[in-house]
């Protein structure tokens, strides 16, 4: 019996190049997501840029940034919003640490609540909300984030009117409140927010009126449990202007303007 050897050619597959090869879209979104968490957050948040893939895992991370780029027509405001209710849409209801909104000028303001409506269906612990200083004045919707208990820190800033009613406890766990550029429609409504805060530990107030005025014609801090405050007066657009404060716990205070203290 003749055996014939004969040769085999084996061809070995070439080694990958690293420099084509994309290891990180082959990973899981699981995956993915823990290693948004170590990124900071905005870096984290650039990642939306890449693909339809990213930008949904963004709409996971614990703290949301949506800032609105300036839009010269109806479609571009529409797509921003359109962004945002798709973002808290694909959160379904898992509970946000931080949410920050910031709205440029000629938004629609329409969909501004349809938009917080969505957001306390998520358990949050921060929001910062920013409106432009425009001559369109939004009244924030005091009664839709009562029933929002994990709420620990609050800032507002520009185009808000705030307008609150007596009442017994508004947020019973915020410690933290920031109000710049705010208007007033009485000097109750300020009063009643303060007190409505049980635990308040932090409070930073700053008038930014020019040219405007509203009818905050003082300014009552009455807080039990108040430690940090914070007051600036001098873009109030108001002459005379009365302070009360009574917080007991105060361990801090800072006051810019030149007016009388009580």
């Amino acid at each position: 019996m003749n055996l014939h050897s004969k040769e085999v050619a084996i061809k070995r597959p070439k080694p990958p190049n690293l420099d084509e090869t994309d290891f990180i879209s082959k990973l899981h979104d699981s995956l993915l997501l823990q290693i948004l968490y170590l990124l900071p957050e905005f870096d984290a948040a650039r990642t939306r840029i890449l693909s339809n893939r990213w930008k949904n895992l963004c709409s996971f991370l614990p703290n949301l940034h949506l800032v609105m780029p300036f839009c010269s027509n109806i479609e571009q405001v529409n797509k921003f919003h359109d962004s945002v209710d798709q973002t808290l849409a694909l959160r379904g209801g898992i509970p946000i640490r931080m949410f920050y909104l910031y709205y440029s000028k000629n938004c629609n303001y329409n969909r501004v609540h349809d938009c917080l409506c969505n957001v306390v269906s998520c358990k949050f612990q921060e929001l910062d909300i920013r409106f432009p200083n425009d001559r369109f004045r939004f009244t924030f919707c005091w009664d839709l984030f009562r029933t929002c208990g994990s709420l620990v820190w609050l800032t507002l800033r520009g185009g808000f009117v705030i307008n609150v009613s007596d009442v017994d406890v508004l947020f019973p766990c915020l410690k933290s409140i920031s109000l710049v550029s705010i208007v007033y429609l009485r000097d109750v409504c300020f009063k009643n927010l303060i007190s409505g805060c049980p635990v308040l530990e932090e409070l930073y107030v700053e008038r930014q009126l020019i040219g405007e005025l509203d009818d905050m014609e003082s300014c009552m801090v009455i807080s039990p449990s108040l430690k940090r405050l914070w007051l600036s007066f001098a873009l109030s657009g108001r002459g005379d202007f009365r302070v009360v404060i009574d917080a007991p716990r105060l361990e801090y205070l800072s006051i810019m303007d030149v007016m009388s203290i009580r």
